[in-house]
């Protein structure tokens, strides 16, 4: 067997164990060693926080949303934490908090990015649970009371709320993108056999105990969660509880907030090299490298799979794969088009969202490698 023919073989491995090999074991573990939670009623104090950088049109929908929130009046408290606004975000709040006193607004001294100012918030808060949000986050008024049900187990430290992108009059499945499926598929997966540690910052609720500040430069999203598994605690994503969101309009604006979120998680995972010992935490190194590195990695494994394989057909090898390989990269070309033209989702869609992904992952890589950061935001 030749070098060229092994690594093309080994490379294919990888790729389909990440992508499919992965989520099978997942469901096959789900199946047979489903780990239970012990939920129950509970009321504990909850802290909502907002970092917010000159949100004046939304801050009024997410603080009317909070209200609305079915939870005992005397056991919530919202904190706005604006991060140097310089609209009228902060006097929307004041005036919220003239007529609710459980409405605080927190500033920083000077652009201090989404992470110091949720901190700042979090070491102001009052309540046993931190829940973490966005301003753009829209919400129904039963969200709170499933995720604090988990927190009736001692075990659980993080419960994230599934996100859903559309208005929360549509229909849930509405506006889902492929690849979001995909990725709340695995989550629950994991979250189900006890080994998740990612959650999405558009709604997660933490112990404040065990809430660490966030270091600017990973973000909420990627190392509260790793905080949580370091402590030996579980975290939970709740399918009862579900925000909505919006995703980014164009496709540059996605490209954008992939490359962004590649480049935190994976200078964020790689800082937190504790859990990759499977030593300490199997079941929780797997799943990182699994669902993450690897994933990250995977427009490396393509590309190199594309060129020893163009070199294994030139030697009349394995040419259907590369034409396979071909055919694949001209639908996400032509399904490309199509995203330019606004045409719904088609066959063609789907590889184009799994290129559109990796670019993104390349970018993010590459954006980290070279050390650029990203803390503060628009």
């Amino acid at each position: 067997m030749s070098w060229q023919l092994r690594l093309f073989l080994i490379t294919l491995l990888i790729l389909v164990y990440t992508w499919a090999g992965y989520p099978a074991l997942l469901w096959i573990l789900r199946r047979v060693h489903a780990r239970d939670i012990g939920r129950g009623s509970c009321e504990p104090h909850v802290s909502i926080i907002v970092a917010v950088h000159n949100e004046e049109k939304l801050i009024a929908t997410k603080l009317e949303d909070c209200l609305a929130l079915q939870y005992p009046r005397g056991r919530l408290e919202i904190i706005v934490a604006s991060d140097g606004s310089t609209d009228a975000t902060e006097e929307i709040v004041q005036g919220f908090g003239a007529r609710d006193p459980r409405i605080r607004l927190v500033r920083s001294e000077g652009r201090v990015g989404k992470s110091g100012a949720q901190n700042l918030a979090a070491h102001q808060a009052n309540g046993d649970m931190l829940l973490f949000t966005d301003a753009d986050t829209r919400s129904r008024a039963n969200l709170l009371e499933p995720i604090v049900e988990n927190f009736a187990d001692p075990r659980v430290g993080l419960v994230a709320a599934v996100v859903h992108f559309g208005e929360p009059e549509d229909a849930v499945s509405k506006g889902q993108g492929s690849y979001w499926r995909y990725e709340l598929f695995l989550r629950q997966l994991e979250s189900d056999i006890g080994i998740l540690a990612t959650a999405s910052g558009a709604a997660l609720a933490v112990r404040r105990d065990l809430f660490r500040p966030i270091i600017p430069r990973f973000g909420d999203d990627c190392v509260i969660p790793l905080d949580v598994r370091l402590q030996g605690f579980r975290v939970v994503q709740e399918p009862r509880a579900l925000v909505f969101d919006q995703m980014p309009h164009t496709t540059e604006g996605e490209l954008g907030a992939r490359t962004r979120m590649t480049a935190r998680n994976w200078t964020g995972t790689l800082n937190y090299r504790q859990l990759l010992n499977p030593m300490r935490f199997p079941g929780t190194a797997w799943g990182l490298v699994s669902h993450k590195l690897l994933r990250w990695l995977t427009p490396f494994f393509l590309a190199e799979l594309f060129i020893v394989n163009t070199l294994l057909a030139v030697q009349g090898r394995l040419a259907i794969f590369w034409v396979s390989q071909a055919i694949f990269y001209i639908l996400a070309m032509v399904g490309w088009r199509r995203s330019r033209w606004q045409k719904s989702e088609s066959v063609f869609g789907y590889p184009f969202a799994f290129c559109l992904a990796n670019l993104g992952f390349f970018l993010g890589i590459v954006m980290s490698v070279r050390r650029k950061r990203v803390v503060a935001y628009k």
